[in-house]
């Protein structure tokens, strides 16, 4: 049994094990040093009631962030991410993200993005169907 905090950390332990992922905290700071960096949080669910459990339907999103200074290097560092973080969270599922029962898919966009006021290009994943069980308390 796991809220979904506890999802999100699990997610960005994943995140920060990715090839060139420089910082992945646990919670969304109000500034970054370091890019890339990956930020995770709740974007949207539901809780329903299963005998003694409540089970959570949620859409997580996940950002990642490269600090945007010359575009065709930028370009190629945030591709990197294109496959890697899918893979690493449909990989992680079966083990390493316990909080996490299933992730029904994941969609995404890339592009411009901004983070504390620093322009920024790269992905926001949407982890949609994510199901999650806790003891109901």
């Amino acid at each position: 049994m796991a809220t979904l905090q506890d999802a999100i950390e699990q997610i960005q332990d994943e995140m920060i094990s990715l090839a060139r992922m420089r910082r992945a905290p646990d919670k969304p700071p109000e500034q970054i040093a370091a890019f890339p960096f990956a930020v995770c949080y709740p974007e949207s669910g539901e809780y329903t009631q299963r005998s003694y459990v409540m089970q959570g339907l949620h859409t997580i999103a996940i950002e990642v962030h490269v600090q945007r200074k010359d575009l065709p290097r930028d370009y190629s560092t945030a591709m990197t991410f294109a496959k890697s973080v899918p893979n690493e969270i449909f990989d992680a599922i079966n083990g390493a993200l316990s909080a996490i029962v299933t992730v029904g898919s994941i969609s995404y966009t890339f592009g411009p993005m901004a983070y504390a006021d620093v322009e920024t290009l790269g992905f926001r994943f949407r982890l949609e169907g994510v199901k999650t069980e806790d003891a109901i308390s």
